[in-house]
């Protein structure tokens, strides 16, 4: 059957039918989830009684109390209405922090028929569902759509049951285009993924490593990680499949001419991988220590004076900050405009933010932190991350916050201009972080971090206060920082 055949309407009428709600449905993308809301709330047989929805506005009210946010953030959500009429909602990193807390309490109380998600919150806290239903067989990620993984069918597929309520959890699969019952089944056989080192030495861990240590001490702490740990044991596993190659190749007298002349490459090159394995987390720190080296950090084995202060920089961007601080690029600036230059490389580059007036940021100071950007690219780069981009539009979108009288006004602006409110909540976030990070550099540069720590206090406040934070901490610590 095509997805058309199962509409959001069907999948509800058919779950309230078979007794199978409350029941989480999943999504690959934010779009298909407000498609979804959309749909739900057009639907007459859907309809929640009087009852049932005096019930949730009430409970919206208490939890906006709850998270020190005005009420009018949530009345005034666009999937509010639809939220009260049907008990259904959209989860999503497009959405509003406060907005995906409110649903997360209101389906963990029982309260919420259906809740239609993306990825983000298969692996959140524990509010299981009667039912989940599965939708496809992919999912999103930063390199384009990618099969599932076992864990993550795992982490969905787990929803399934309340404890206490239900003697089985049901797990359903949808057909459709994007859902190949052939692949799951795959995807269900498989073991799970064996267990992976995050580590890399990246600047900001050196720089702190090296307030304490020396150069051949981290040698040999690096030597000792997870990372390098697991690297010996895939190179070991490639070296003996090489000895077991060569091993074929002495008895086989059979193999003669170019066949044997490729046989021996081969075996020479799994070698010659091995020991590029093997060396990978040595050699990532030798890159780290030589870029640090170059850009006047790390001087004979031990921290400059600019060394010393950029360690406080705990941060991704420490080397983008550090330097942008280096060349003076935040000297002589108002508060507003040492946000506005954090936030352009705090963004992410493929997400769209305003960019509906002029920018009140100097041009040139653009231009001198994409010197800065350019700079550090040609001297390191971090295995595996994304890239660093002077985003002028994300600066348009922070200091419009901090100019804004409340969130309402402000989201009333994003939608009108088609930005996603988790997005830039994501923004203000990460620009804060890095605010953070500044102020802690009081003894070497005191008149910044007080402009950083003012500039933070400014952009945090509600709905995106620190006390709305440290709650989503508190109820989902494996997600901070991994919103999709």
């Amino acid at each position: 059957m095509l997805h058309s055949d199962f509409p959001v309407t069907k999948v509800l009428s058919i779950l309230h039918k078979d007794n199978l709600l409350p029941a989480i449905l999943f999504r690959t993308a934010r779009k298909q989830c407000d498609l979804d809301i959309d749909r739900v709330s057009q639907s007459h047989a859907a309809e929640l009684s009087e009852e049932e929805s005096r019930v949730l506005e009430n409970e919206v009210a208490r939890l906006a109390e709850k998270y020190g946010v005005e009420l009018s953030v949530l009345t005034g959500y666009p999937h509010y209405q639809a939220l009260l009429r049907t008990g259904v909602g959209a989860h999503h990193a497009g959405q509003l922090l406060v907005w995906r807390l409110v649903l997360e309490e209101l389906m963990s109380q029982g309260l919420l028929r259906l809740l239609i998600a993306t990825g983000t919150v298969a692996a959140g806290v524990d509010f299981p569902a009667r039912t989940v239903v599965i939708t496809a067989h992919s999912k999103r990620g930063s390199d384009g759509f990618g099969v599932l993984t076992s864990s993550e069918f795992q982490q969905m597929s787990g929803r399934a049951g309340r404890r206490g309520k239900d003697a089985v959890g049901i797990c359903l699969i949808a057909p459709g285009p994007y859902s190949d019952a052939r692949v799951i089944n795959e995807i269900i056989k498989r073991p799970p993924e064996p267990l992976r080192s995050a580590y890399f030495a990246a600047p900001s861990t050196v720089l702190n490593l090296l307030k304490f240590r020396n150069v051949d001490d981290l040698r040999y702490t690096v030597s000792k990680s997870l990372a390098a740990f697991l690297d010996w044991k895939a190179a070991e596993a490639l070296r003996a499949s090489a000895g077991e190659e060569q091993e074929d190749l002495d008895h086989d007298h059979n193999l003669t001419g170019e066949a044997r002349k490729k046989s021996q490459k081969r075996v020479r090159r799994k070698g010659k991988e091995a020991d590029l394995i093997e060396q990978k987390q040595s050699d990532a720190l030798t890159q780290s220590l030589t870029a640090l080296e170059k850009l006047g950090y790390i001087e004979r084995g031990g921290l400059t004076e600019k060394g010393y202060w950029a360690a406080n920089l705990c941060t991704s961007l420490v080397l983008e900050l550090a330097e942008a601080i280096a060349d003076h690029l935040f000297s002589d600036l108002s508060t507003w405009e040492v946000v506005g230059l954090v936030a352009s490389i705090a963004g992410d580059p493929h997400r769209p933010y305003l960019s509906i007036k002029k920018n009140p940021m100097q041009k040139e100071l653009f231009k001198r932190m994409e010197a800065v950007v350019e700079r550090i690219k040609n001297s390191y780069r971090v295995p595996g991350a994304s890239e660093v981009a002077v985003l002028p539009e994300a600066a348009i979108t922070v200091i419009t916050w901090m100019e804004a009288e409340s969130w309402s006004e402000f989201a009333g602006l994003l939608r009108l201009n088609g930005v996603a409110e988790g997005d830039v909540s994501r923004l203000v976030s990460q620009t804060a972080d890095h605010l953070n990070q500044i102020s802690r550099l009081e003894d070497s540069h005191p008149d910044l971090a007080r402009l950083a720590a003012e500039g933070r206090k400014r952009i945090l406040r509600p709905p995106l206060s620190d006390a709305t934070e440290v709650s989503w901490a508190n109820l989902k610590p494996e997600l901070l920082g991994n919103e999709s």
